[in-house]
Order: C-alpha cells, then structure tokens, then sequence
C-alpha cells in the first residue's frame, strides 16, 4: 500500500513537471514568436522607408535634369509650378502604392523651401534645385519621420586643355552634389568633347583627346548626358599659336 502511494505522488508529480515544462516551453516559443515577429515589422518599416527615401531624390534628380533642360533652350516658365506639379504626382503615385500593403505614406514640403538657380558662365556651369521634404511612414507597429534634404546640384567645369603631339588633351569635371556639401557624390555621366566620347579617369575626371593641327582658335564643348537628357553644358575658347 506504502509503495502504491509512493508511486501515485511520483506519477502525479511527473505529470505536474511536465505540464510546467509545456507551458514554459509555450511561453517562451511565444515570445521568440513575437520578438521574431517585432525584428520583421521593424525591418520591413525600415527597408520601405529607405526605399522611398531613395525613389524620392532620384525624382528630384529628374525635376532638375528637365529644368535644367528647359533653362538651357529658353523656354524655363515657373520653376516653382513645375517642380510642386511633379513633387505631387510622385507623392501621390507613392501613396497608391504602399497603401493596399499596410502602411501608410505622408511626403509633404514647403514652396517656400524650393528654389532654382542656373548659371552658365563659359567653362564653369552649375544648375541646382533646392527642395526640403519631409518623409513619414506608419504601418500598425512603428512610425519614422525624418526631414530629407533633397537639394541637388549639377557642377560642370573645364580643368585643363593641353597640346601634347598635336593633339588637344582636354579634363573636365563633373559633380553631383546631393544633400548637404559633404555628401557629394562623383555622377557616372556620359561626357563628349567637341563630340568626342571622354574616359572617365577617376576623382570626377573625364578626359579626351581631339585632333588638331596648326594654329588659331578653338571652342571646346562639353555636355554631360544622362538618360534624362543633357544635365549641363560648358563652352570656352582657346587661342592656339
């Protein structure tokens, strides 16, 4: 009888250590459940917004490029109405897409913190469009907000022009600047010389070499391309002996 007892408490403890084992075991495979699932939500909030962060100055790139477009052929009418019409289309565009997934997209700016400048003064030539925008995405989990400084600026000069040979060895540079002054970045555009293909030989450095004999005087032109048309232009006269 002693024995029987004896084994009853064993079974009935055993029974109680395994079902805390269960539910501790429940507990903690739901926790990992949530954590893992927090690091997702955080992860997919993060990766949108850079996404949209990304998308949004490369719009402002293009704005740039066709005003810039328009500004060299004279006909550049209100800056301001064109960049806020395509600002708002492209907010608009971003808002369709990301709201059927769960989140939700606000891009707002201010006109007032949106400006255009061209100058154009033979071999140094720069367009830039100021523009400040701020960016916030929701989904059910997380919020993030950040102010975009999305001023871009096309920088476009003639360094050196050399005879060696009886050829013209021409260097221009080419600058893209995004943001702040410190985060310029070198633009892998397409440069031609006098109709000539430049390398590109690093630092924001492309180079040519144009055939010319005898003396007299030389125009070199240069224009920086991209698929979204010629971004900036520089002209300037050599006298050779």
């Amino acid at each position: 009888m002693f024995i029987k007892v004896k084994r009853a408490q064993f079974y009935t403890m055993a029974v109680v250590i395994i079902a805390i084992a269960l539910i501790s075991t429940s507990i903690i495979i739901l926790g990992v459940r949530n954590n893992v699932k927090d690091v997702k939500v955080s992860e997919d909030i993060y990766f949108i917004f850079s996404n949209v962060k990304r998308e949004t100055l490369e719009r402002v790139e293009l704005i740039l490029a066709n005003l810039t477009q328009a500004d060299k052929s004279g006909t550049l009418t209100g800056y301001l109405e064109i960049t806020q019409y395509y600002l708002d289309e492209w907010i608009e565009c971003l808002r369709n897409e990301y709201e059927n997934r769960g989140f939700k997209i606000d891009l707002s700016y201010n006109s007032d913190q949106i400006s255009y400048t061209g100058y154009w003064t033979g071999n140094i030539t720069a367009s830039i469009l100021r523009a400040i925008i701020n960016v916030q995405i929701e989904d059910e989990d997380a919020s993030i907000k950040q102010i975009v400084n999305a001023t871009h600026i096309f920088r476009l000069y003639i360094g050196k022009v050399e005879r060696v040979n009886g050829k013209l060895l021409v260097e221009v540079n080419f600058t893209k600047i995004v943001g702040y002054s410190n985060e310029s970045s070198i633009d892998y555009a397409t440069i031609y010389i006098n109709d000539t293909l430049a390398n590109y030989v690093g630092g924001g450095v492309y180079r040519a070499e144009l055939a010319f004999t005898g003396s007299g005087t030389i125009t070199i032109y240069v224009a920086a391309t991209a698929p979204s048309g010629v971004f900036v232009e520089a002209l300037e006269t050599y006298s050779l002996e």
